[in-house]
């Protein structure tokens, strides 16, 4: 009889089957009726990859035990982007430092996301788009004030129009008690063009609905059809139904942040790539090893073999039956009646037993796996302490461009959407502000990233000597390496300062033909 393993059984089962035990792998998010039929398939995926970016699958992590590297691998590419607080500045035309920044309103702007406590938000954003592919960013009003949020994929979805977002809805599932239908609050935010006293005016607006999902149909709900339950929960939000309701804003109020420029299983879809989305066997296969590594560790872990003279006995414990206890963790044991039988000796009557631990085997393959998956993300592996080993000389800019051209991409994409939230909230908060004069549209906000990479200066000074002793790098390699930002001329300023501080001679021409020092000699 043929005996299969819970990992073959659940690649077996891997996404909606059941087991012969009606075990279920079902991982179908509740919520999937309502988004569109071709956004279904890749947001059934996104939704597995955002949840191994939390470090728990439903249903899977209920039997294997997690060592979290899908939650490290997006933690770790975040910290490179969000790690640090953005340098935000607000500038327009009628200013009168050279750079055009207007002082007064990047201060107003930055004091007010401080409160709002943005930085926070601008993590959580990177990473649920790490995660999930993509995520958004919303403004609401909270108490008279702008207020930004960052939601995850499993809790909105974009209609697409030419390409372009249409509309945004944000869901959140309404408790119910005794019920086996679900009911979801569904906010939706579009620009819509009104006619206000014969002039017509395009603006945002949010509607809100209930929608209904019963045996995988969807039904949006008339407020006169809502349950008790779904009627006392959209009174305590004093909200009004199907009824659209002006954001104040030009746009949506809500902003799309893509994790990639492109999706390589879904080209046709406006919709980024979890980092994720290519390890989910890799990841499965670490919690796997990890939870067969901890079962080894409790099978082998020290036993005691005792003679039954070390037993002490409790006389009818359990129905007149006796119990015999022992305990290995006391300094001395009571003195049993008799004495040793001829030849023998205490540690006959006690042995510790100690099974073999195979935790070299364990970890390797945990790290193999663990690095496959890092370059799978996208990233280096030495970016997460992953396959240390004697770098070539020929890998150096290879191995320092990974993760810096993985987080450099990332930042071209969110850049815009920011940009472009950024200066709705400040122009909803001088709006609101008493007395405050109305955002020009000249105005502009302007985000800047901090440095991705820390300089491992440890690290560099050994690999500049290490190409000094093997005289394998000029002189004008070794700068570019120590300041990779700097442009042509810069460099070749400091490489003629350092032949000259250190007297080495004149600078070669590197478009000389012939000689000693020259490319083409």
């Amino acid at each position: 009889m043929g005996v299969w393993s819970r990992l073959t059984s659940f690649i077996q089962e891997k996404f909606s089957f059941l087991s012969s035990k009606g075990d279920s792998y079902d991982l179908t998010p509740k919520y999937l009726p309502m988004l569109p039929t071709n956004q279904r398939q890749w947001n059934e995926e996104a939704f597995l990859s955002l949840s191994w970016a939390r470090g728990h699958v439903p249903k899977l992590h209920d039997k294997l035990m997690t060592a979290g590297t899908g939650n490290e691998i997006v933690t770790v590419g975040a910290e490179y982007i969000a790690g640090k607080p953005l340098t935000i500045k607000v500038v327009g035309l009628e200013t009168e430092k050279d750079d055009g920044e207007d002082e007064k309103l990047t201060k107003i702007l930055n004091e007010a996301l401080r409160i709002a406590k943005f930085d926070q938000v601008n993590v959580k954003a990177i990473e649920l788009a790490g995660g999930g592919g993509v995520s958004a960013l919303k403004i609401d009003i909270v108490n008279g004030k702008p207020h930004i949020r960052a939601i995850g994929i499993n809790q909105f979805w974009v209609d697409f129009r030419d390409g372009l977002p249409h509309r945004f809805n944000f869901f959140q599932e309404i408790e119910m008690e005794y019920k086996s239908d679900v009911y979801y609050l569904v906010e939706s935010r579009e620009v819509l063009t009104t006619n206000v006293d014969g002039e017509s005016k395009t603006g945002g607006y949010v509607t809100y609905s209930v929608q209904k999902i019963s045996g995988g149909k969807v039904t949006p709900l008339a407020s006169n059809k809502l349950p008790d339950e779904v009627n006392r929960f959209v009174a305590n939000l004093n909200i009004q139904l199907n009824i659209p309701v002006a954001l104040g804003i030009e746009g949506f109020g809500a902003y799309l942040i893509q994790n990639t420029p492109s999706n390589s299983r879904y080209p046709n879809l406006e919709l980024g790539e979890s980092d994720l989305s290519q390890c989910h066997d890799l990841l499965l296969g670490i919690d796997y090893t990890f939870t067969m590594y901890m079962r080894e560790l409790e099978k082998t872990k020290t036993k005691v073999a005792a003679s039954e003279r070390l037993f002490r006995r409790k006389k009818n414990v359990v129905k007149g039956k006796d119990e015999w206890s022992f305990n290995p963790d006391e300094d001395y044991y009571m003195l049993f009646k008799g004495t040793l039988d001829a030849g023998a000796t205490v540690k006959d009557m006690m042995q510790f037993l100690q099974g073999e631990f195979r935790d070299a085997n364990y970890r390797e393959t945990m790290e193999y796996f663990a690095q496959k998956a890092v370059s799978k993300a996208g990233y280096n592996p030495s970016t997460f302490n992953l396959g240390n080993r004697e770098v070539k000389a020929t890998e150096i800019w290879s191995l320092q461009d990974a993760t810096v051209r993985k987080i450099e991409k990332k930042k071209r994409l969110i850049q815009n959407p920011y940009e472009q939230m950024l200066w709705d909230f400040l122009y909803l908060l001088m709006k609101l502000r008493e007395g405050a004069t109305l955002l020009s549209s000249d105005t502009r906000v302007i985000v800047e990233f901090p440095d991705p990479m820390a300089v491992n200066l440890n690290e560099l000074s050994s690999t500049l000597n290490n190409m000094n002793s093997a005289v394998a790098m000029s002189v004008e390699e070794k700068v570019k390496l120590v300041h990779p930002k700097w442009e042509d001329d810069e460099v070749q300023k400091e490489v003629a300062r350092i032949y000259l501080e250190n007297m080495i001679g004149e600078v070669p021409d590197p478009e000389a033909i012939g000689g000693k020092e020259t490319r083409g000699g």
